[in-house]
């Protein structure tokens, strides 16, 4: 995310009417008329963010100094009757990988929401585009459950492809024989580390979530909606458990493969090693260089020693045979 304006991102202001006017750094504390509100997005780094949020009073000072933090855990607090929500997106950033999880931090009262964040993250650009185009939350508490909802909307489809890349390497493991390909393992491996990832952050936001009900800080705009989204993000927390239990089974299916195949490849050398013994030990005595040797006087000593060794080798072999198939 570039830092513009020295850190003002986005600011505007709503009014009664609903209509949304922007706003620039010298109006960012002008007063609030009654029914209207104003929706403040700051880059964390940004020179002027900090001394706007630091030598301020919106929001608190406790409240921007949190606001600055590096813990940036999922969680919902109230300091001075302001609410201090942070949050995780999926990152759909060119180039990223969703399960690095972008933090946003939010500073909520009845007329004021304060968002800052340190990376892009496709959820606020999607709330800016809408109030380009008009399409504004009625008031603080609205606008919380639209960002939460698009965060959620967001997030399903990178649960769902970890659901379809672990079913379809499900089927790959069933259906291959032997051990599971390179490509097998390393797609499952993967697919695995990014649910628990995830989860990571899904679990505390779903808690942040029932926080806020619990709390019923008085821009909460609909108990219900909250509850639903509360709801929703427990499923997609279901769902990444479920993606972890499949894992989990798919690699003691790979890892009982992977044993059984070194067992064959175990046995087969033994197998070798014992068919081999005798004629091994015969060609070692009869290697030596030292007088006396039985058979090395007569001609035909070569092919009896030979005829005696295959016997032996033959002799081995049928009695493994005979043992392996009892």
């Amino acid at each position: 995310m570039e830092i513009e304006n020295d850190g003002l991102l986005g600011a505007w202001l709503v009014g009664p009417d609903g209509g949304a006017q922007s706003l620039g750094w010298g109006h960012l504390d002008d007063d609030v008329q009654e029914g209207a509100w104003r929706w403040i997005h700051l880059h964390r780094d940004g020179n002027g963010t900090q001394s706007w949020l630091l030598d301020g009073d919106i929001p608190p000072n406790p409240v921007a100094w949190a606001l600055m933090a590096d813990d940036t855990r999922p969680r919902f607090t109230e300091i001075e009757g302001t609410g201090l929500l942070f949050l995780r997106g999926v990152n759909l950033n060119e180039g990223a990988e969703p399960e690095d999880m972008v933090s946003l931090r939010l500073s909520i009262d009845r007329q004021t929401v304060v968002t800052v964040g340190l990376r892009r993250l496709n959820t606020v650009d999607a709330l800016m585009e809408d109030f380009a185009h008009g399409d504004v939350p009625a008031s603080p508490g609205a606008f919380v459950e639209r960002l939460i909802g698009y965060l959620r909307e967001r997030a399903e489809p990178v649960v769902d492809e970890l659901e379809e890349i672990i079913g379809r390497h499900e089927l790959d493991a069933i259906n291959e024989k032997g051990v599971p390909s390179v490509e097998t393992r390393n797609a499952f491996t993967d697919a695995r580390q990014d649910a628990v990832i995830l989860r990571r952050y899904i679990v505390p936001q779903a808690e942040a979530l029932r926080t806020i009900l619990r709390h019923a800080p008085p821009w909460l705009h609909s108990a219900d909606v909250m509850e639903e989204e509360a709801a929703a993000h427990d499923r997609i927390v279901e769902d990444l458990d479920s993606v972890r239990e499949r894992a989990a089974v798919l690699r003691d299916e790979m890892s009982a493969r992977l044993a059984e195949r070194m067992n064959e490849i175990m046995l087969a050398l033994s197998i070798v090693s014992v068919v081999f013994l005798p004629i091994t030990f015969v060609t070692g005595l009869f290697g030596m260089n030292v007088a006396g040797l039985p058979l090395s006087e007569v001609p035909w000593g070569f092919w009896a020693v030979c005829g005696f060794m295959l016997t032996c080798t033959a002799l081995t072999a049928f009695m493994l045979w005979r043992m392996l198939r009892r």
